[in-house]
């Protein structure tokens, strides 16, 4: 049922949401529940294996809600008439986070530190990339895919409309920003403007 579903699934996503969710399948719904002839899956069975999700995975509740996706086309198809993914018990996590691990970003002397580095290395594009991502808060997907005539240099600002993404056998390709909120026209400081100035002189475009 999975091969019928993900045929049909793959028309109406993105290259790279499509590459997203048949991993997710690979890696973690194919190994536990492909085995199992849909029309044999009952609730208990689901709920173990959600069950087993949990124990294992932080994003536990998008893996359900993936292999749930796979069920209602079945009982699109009439082959089952009832969804069991959408009657387990989901289960909570009610551990207190630890702090520390929640820390995953560079304090204001950490990224002036790092820049320097950075700037001393012989490599200014990947300097005036993280130049460029910390100082704008853009997307790194969203900076890789800037053009040129993105960027004004002399109104000192960027224009936003596209992303870099990947798609089926690990292809790069240029793709439209999620949604209009994502359009968006940035300012930017002018020293990093003028990196990305002096990385133009040798370069026609920043990917």
């Amino acid at each position: 049922m999975y091969v019928l579903w993900v045929e049909q699934y793959k028309n109406t996503v993105e290259a790279s949401t499509f590459v997203k969710t048949t991993g997710i399948f690979k890696n973690h719904i194919l190994p536990s529940i492909g085995n199992y002839k849909i029309e044999k899956v009952n609730v208990q069975t689901c709920q173990k294996h959600v069950n087993e999700w949990f124990n294992k995975l932080k994003k536990y509740r998008t893996v359900k809600s993936y292999a749930s996706k796979v069920f209602d086309y079945a009982v699109t198809l009439g082959v089952i008439i009832d969804n069991p993914m959408k009657r387990v018990t989901m289960p909570k996590n009610f551990d207190i986070p630890n702090e520390d691990e929640n820390i995953n970003y560079y304090t204001k002397e950490q990224l002036i530190h790092f820049l320097k580095c950075f700037e001393k290395e012989n490599n200014y594009k990947s300097y005036a990339l993280f130049r460029l991502l910390a100082f704008s808060g853009m997307r790194k997907g969203e900076a890789l895919a800037l053009q040129w005539n993105d960027i004004n240099f002399k109104e000192q600002e960027i224009r936003i409309n596209k992303a870099l993404a990947r798609g089926e056998n690990n292809q790069l390709y240029i793709k439209a920003t999620k949604t209009k909120k994502s359009i968006r026209t940035i300012k930017m400081d002018k020293v990093t403007l003028d990196i990305l100035e002096v990385w133009k002189k040798s370069r026609s475009k920043i990917i």
